[in-house]
């Protein structure tokens, strides 16, 4: 963001340069200069807003909705914080997969045993194993149980000024501006997570106009509460993602003494990877599991890895905790819908712990 990232160079020179005078100086004057700065922004933040009406226009998008959309539309600061300390990055494997709570498990089957006719024929239209589905919405939102109360337009429009991933962002704010003007939502019922998330699903706007499902036919794809256009547009995810249904995730596995450091190795030292997992250069070589029972690789419970000849990459937890797990293709898939280790990790053992 072109003001904050003015306020953030002034700090650090005064850190580096003048901090015997800052030690002297009110604390009133830090502020001082951040609110005489804000005008600027405030005003860098409009230009920008007009030429992103000038692209919504150009995508075809009615003056009538930028005229109800835009002039509302104020700078969200909390996004930004938000967006540089996502909790998938920033924590260990530990405390990350404190999400699999007892709690989330306990929720998930009572969701099962309410919905699951309809979420097993759903999800079979799309053939994806519905405890994954229900795993991921448990994740996104407790199972629509999460407030998602944000201003996604003020969220979305922030993150797009803002010079991280300005470019991913301006995409999702012309695609909330056309869920708007196709009258599938009204400005006041878009909602979202600091993100710019939408829904039970937690879907961006731009995952809303491509995959989302209205599964019922009932002319409206209502992603905002659990029923079959939720069922249906997750399982679309993965499915447009190369979901298989004759495979899981992955597995907890135990590693030889050592193994976190010497089994690590490049992805282009094993077999070729899955199509859908050779984006993911970090998740190292792909060997098959007899390559893995040889290299010393056993079950969580200490017994021999399954004999079926499945690819799988070895994905470490914390440093030092010898913890790990073997994920295969639908790894990758999960990854799609949020690419951090700790979140497909979390998905899988959810998914395993709701059953079948």
């Amino acid at each position: 963001m072109k003001g904050l990232r003015i306020i953030s160079l002034a700090l650090a020179s005064g850190l580096v340069f003048g901090l015997a005078a800052q030690v002297d100086a009110p604390r009133e004057d830090a502020s001082a200069a951040a609110q005489a700065d804000a005008p600027t922004e405030d005003a860098a933040f409009q230009t920008f807003l007009g030429e992103m009406r000038g692209a919504a226009l150009e995508r075809g998008i009615r003056a009538e909705t930028l005229d109800a959309v835009l002039p509302s539309i104020s700078i969200h600061r909390q996004a930004v914080a938000q967006d540089r300390a996502q909790a998938e990055f920033v924590q260990t494997y530990e405390a990350y997969l404190r999400r699999v709570s007892p709690q989330r498990i306990e929720r998930g089957r009572a969701l099962l045993a309410e919905h699951g006719e309809m979420i097993r024929r759903v999800a079979a239209d799309y053939g994806v194993q519905p405890r994954f589905i229900v795993a991921i919405i448990g994740l996104e939102s407790d199972y629509g149980r999460y407030p998602i109360d944000e201003p996604l337009f003020d969220v979305v429009a922030t993150l797009a000024f803002d010079g991280r991933r300005g470019a991913q962002f301006r995409a999702q704010l012309l695609a909330a501006l056309e869920i708007v003007d196709k009258g599938w939502a009204t400005p006041e019922e878009m909602k979202s997570s600091w993100a710019g998330a939408l829904g039970v699903p937690q879907f961006t706007p731009t995952n809303v106009l491509e995959i989302a499902v209205d599964h019922d036919q009932d002319g409206h794809i209502d992603l905002w509460k659990v029923g079959p256009d939720v069922i249906a547009s997750v399982a679309h995810y993965l499915q447009r993602y190369g979901w298989r249904a004759d495979q899981t995730w992955g597995r907890a596995v135990t590693l030889p003494a050592g193994g976190e450091k010497t089994l690590a190795s490049p992805m282009a030292e094993g077999a070729m990877p899955p199509d859908v997992c050779r984006n993911y250069e970090s998740l190292g070589a792909f060997r098959s599991l007899p390559q893995w029972q040889e290299l010393g690789v056993r079950s969580a419970n200490g017994r021999d890895l399954p004999t079926r000849d499945l690819s799988a990459a070895l994905v470490n937890g914390d440093e030092g905790d010898d913890r790990g797990w073997l994920v295969y293709r639908n790894f990758c898939s999960l990854m799609r819908y949020n690419p951090a280790f700790r979140y497909a990790l979390s998905v899988g053992m959810l998914a395993d712990a709701l059953g079948p």
